[in-house]
């Protein structure tokens, strides 16, 4: 047989730095081989062969049991996505699933959950709690803020009164579309002891979860106990390739397990993913706490860089309560990209990575992008990040009429 020559593709280009992504977007090639070390590690360390058969497996069930330990729960569930993590969770508090979507019966004859208006669920899920599974949300409070205790408990009252209640509380903590902003640990307790009162499950959507816990000041494994069951992510904050896990008790994840096969979140492994995981979750756990920090540094520093230049930067939260935020700019989405884009050819750095939001803010003349420090951010001076949007903000402003000097006009050499 003749051999098949195999031609190696060149190296891409190394990207960037993004000043406000947590980790860059890495080569197919680069990632697997990333995967390939894990494994052959495991192997010799005596963990056995990493790839599990439909979720089942001692490498996998070990990561599993190592991360239910670090957040003190008694059982965790890997998926492969927090979508279907989050489906299964709510189908194993409410025995089932719903009517179909079509069926036009009242909507407290269906399995219903509390849920703030920004929740992933509603907003990047194509409804399928709803449409799929015949749930209806029960969203109370206000889009602008976190959801309170207050507001859990009208609607707790008003189901009780009627001899209903919802088959889970699903709180965000923190909340992604209110840049990270989040609810007070009294706040916390008060949802714990009304789920305890009305008897109704509280489930926390920590897709940051770890980005936060240093802000509670409190040992992970006790802020989870106030929390019945949690899902947690391994791509956001920590830079897996993809995947979740959700915990709680045995009871939940061996329901959940269920429920997973059902969604179609049971392939014939999900070693790749979980591999990656791994190897993020031990690489990057310990790190929020100082990203937090140095996010906490840069906001005021950025922001008072932004008024010197003439321009317009803030935070919400203005006071970040993670390594995540919202930063808005005042100007026209193309103008800031433009202005962006002039400072990659300028100095090799992105800014920002991409606008989420145009025509925003009280005036309607904002824009905004979600600014997340990874672990290479904390190697960053202050004079980069100050040099950078000096540059951006120059930029935007451009040459004055006249010749007058504008604000990104260089001064002359001497």
């Amino acid at each position: 047989m003749t051999p098949i020559a195999l031609t190696v593709a060149p190296a891409l280009a190394p990207q960037p730095l993004c000043l406000g992504t947590a980790f860059p977007r890495r080569p197919a090639s680069e990632v697997l081989a990333d995967a390939a070390e894990v494994a052959a590690a495991a192997e010799v360390g005596g963990e056995g062969d990493a790839i599990d058969a439909y979720g089942r497996g001692a490498w996998l069930e070990s990561f599993e049991s190592e991360v239910a330990s670090e957040f003190g729960k008694e059982s965790a569930l890997f998926f492969p996505t927090g979508v279907c993590a989050q489906l299964a969770a709510l189908c194993v508090y409410a025995g089932g699933v719903g009517r179909g979507a079509g069926d036009l019966l009242p909507r407290l004859s269906r399995p219903s959950f509390i849920v703030q208006a920004t929740s992933h669920l509603l907003l990047h899920e194509e409804d399928a709690a709803r449409q799929l599974l015949g749930f209806t949300p029960l969203v109370v409070g206000a889009k602008d803020r976190p959801l309170s205790p207050a507001d859990v408990e009208k609607e707790l009252s008003r189901l009780a009164a009627v001899g209903a209640r919802p088959c889970c509380i699903l709180l965000e903590v923190p909340h992604r579309e209110l840049g990270c902003e989040t609810l007070r640990l009294d706040e916390l307790r008060e949802m714990r002891r009304l789920a305890v009162q009305y008897e109704v499950p509280l489930h926390a959507d920590g897709a940051r979860l770890l980005e936060v816990a240093p802000h509670y000041g409190l040992p992970l494994p006790e802020l989870c106990r106030l929390f019945d069951s949690l899902y947690v992510s391994f791509y956001k904050g920590l830079g897996g390739v993809t995947g979740a896990m959700l915990l709680g008790s045995p009871t939940v994840t061996r329901e959940a397990a269920v429920w997973r096969r059902r969604l179609g979140g049971n392939p014939f492994t999900v070693a790749p993913y979980a591999l990656s995981c791994r190897a993020a979750f031990r690489a990057h756990r310990g790190s929020f706490d100082a990203r937090w920090r140095r996010l906490q540094q840069l906001a005021p520093l950025l922001s008072s860089t932004a008024a010197e230049e003439g321009g317009s930067l803030r935070f919400v939260p203005e006071a970040p309560t993670c390594c995540q935020a919202h930063v808005y700019l005042r100007g026209d989405a193309a103008a800031l990209d433009a202005a962006r884009d002039a400072v990659l050819r300028e100095r090799g750095l992105r800014v920002y990575s991409r606008l989420r939001g145009a025509a925003v803010g009280p005036e309607a003349d904002e824009c905004y992008f979600e600014l997340t420090l990874g672990p290479r951010h904390l190697e960053v001076a202050d004079a980069v990040y100050v040099g950078a949007w000096r540059a951006f903000f120059a930029a935007l402003a451009g040459p004055q009429p006249g010749g007058r000097k504008g604000v990104g006009d260089a001064e002359p050499q001497s």
